[in-house]
């Protein structure tokens, strides 16, 4: 979809680079999984339905005198994909019927006093502290026992029905995700992704406009108004990362899914690929944080610095799509133009430093910034042509 989807070259998508960002669908995984909200308008239908059918078959088949476990059950276990209710279900099934049934067994031997009442809470939050479950599964465990223990002595009989409301409302919760199952949303995970590509950009135009603008030389613990941008870009990333996980779970077991889990290990790639675009800006702009306003000569002058980073700017437009597009870009004829300017300018700037008839330590600190703009010049043409693994992430 031009809209949403990104173009990859053949040899791209054919690599097993950055699937390693995708979250490992097991068991274990799946008992992870957290409540998120009620979502959608559709999701709050169905969550209400699930309510509905488990109160009734609860009350019709278990006869028990306090039918809620069921409708209580579907209410937690209805999330807004087949993963994430599967995952919630088993804990809440697995957690909350052994909750049940070891608390009731409890409350009739004891009965219900204060102290009965504290041990059967402590044991249940130590219990739960043990595994290995979101904070939501774990909880799942005293909240069952406070219920029972509030209830109080009953039959052994009825002990056994509230276990199976659990069971029914697990199961009628993990068969109402599948009315019309929620679709996946790869827009969303596009949306996170174009965010730490625009601040990129802006942050490589910020860097050519304030490196030697400041009014006097900056003292050692004061740095650019752009660092503060360059470390932004992190939290960005990772929320992407995050998206991209929750894109991933939302189609495992989604019939609605298939299309968007086709694509998917492109998704990862280009998260990837996007990664060691940002580290190797944000070391552009450590370099000319350290270089530019201090008590330096920097070989590589302010205005020089603006030149490369303009055409620094304009390839990245170029090769991942300017603000407001779909990340990646598509004139191939422009990119390889603008590469080649860019790379002319640099190999012109550098044979200039290296000519100048000075110390070399005196210019090493503008020959690595140079060289690091070269290497983000080569990365915006992997993004594009070959395997985005190469990141260069060390230079």
């Amino acid at each position: 979809m031009r809209s949403a989807h990104w173009h990859y070259a053949g040899p791209v998508a054919k690599t097993n680079h950055g699937l390693d960002l995708l979250p490992e669908m097991s068991i274990s995984g799946v008992l992870l999984q957290g409540g998120r909200g009620l979502g959608s308008i559709g999701q709050v239908v169905r969550v209400a339905l699930a309510i509905s059918v488990s109160w009734l078959v609860a009350i019709s088949l278990t006869h028990s005198q306090l039918g809620f476990f069921a409708p209580l059950t579907a209410l937690l276990v209805v999330q807004t994909s087949p993963w994430s209710t599967l995952g919630v279900s088993l804990q809440r099934i697995i957690g909350s019927g052994a909750a049940v049934l070891v608390s009731a067994l409890w409350v009739n031997w004891v009965g219900l006093t204060w102290w009965s009442f504290a041990i059967a809470t402590l044991v249940s939050l130590l219990v739960a502290r043990a595994l290995p479950w979101s904070i939501g599964g774990q909880l799942q465990i005293p909240t069952a026992v406070i219920f029972v223990m509030a209830i109080g002595p009953n039959t052994f009989t009825q002990d056994l029905w509230r276990v199976l409301d659990v069971v029914i409302g697990g199961a009628i919760g993990i068969a109402a995700i599948y009315i019309y199952p929620p679709r996946p949303k790869p827009e969303i995970f596009e949306a996170k992704l174009k965010l730490p590509r625009d601040a990129a950009i802006a942050l490589l135009e910020a860097i050519g406009s304030e490196s030697g603008r400041a009014k006097g030389p900056l003292k050692n613990d004061e740095i650019h108004e752009y660092i503060t941008a360059s470390r932004a870009l992190q939290p960005l990333m990772a929320d992407a990362l995050s998206e991209l996980g929750r894109l991933a779970e939302s189609v495992q077991f989604n019939p609605r899914g298939n299309k968007v889990r086709s694509r998917l290990d492109a998704d990862a790639l280009q998260l990837r690929a996007m990664g060691g675009i940002v580290i190797q800006i944000r070391g552009i702009a450590g370099a000319a944080n350290l270089l530019y306003d201090r008590d330096l000569q920097p070989s590589l002058t302010a205005d020089e610095l603006r030149k490369v980073t303009a055409l620094a700017a304009e390839m990245a437009r170029v090769a991942l799509g300017a603000q407001g597009e779909p990340l990646g870009g598509t004139n191939e004829h422009r990119l390889a133009e603008v590469d080649e300017e860019f790379h002319a300018r640099l190999r012109l700037t550098a044979d200039e430093l290296v000519g100048h008839n000075e110390v070399v330590s005196d210019v090493l600190a503008s020959v690595s910034l140079v060289g690091r703009l070269d290497n983000f010049r080569q990365q915006l043409m992997l993004f594009r042509s070959t395997d985005p693994s190469a990141e260069m992430e060390d230079s």
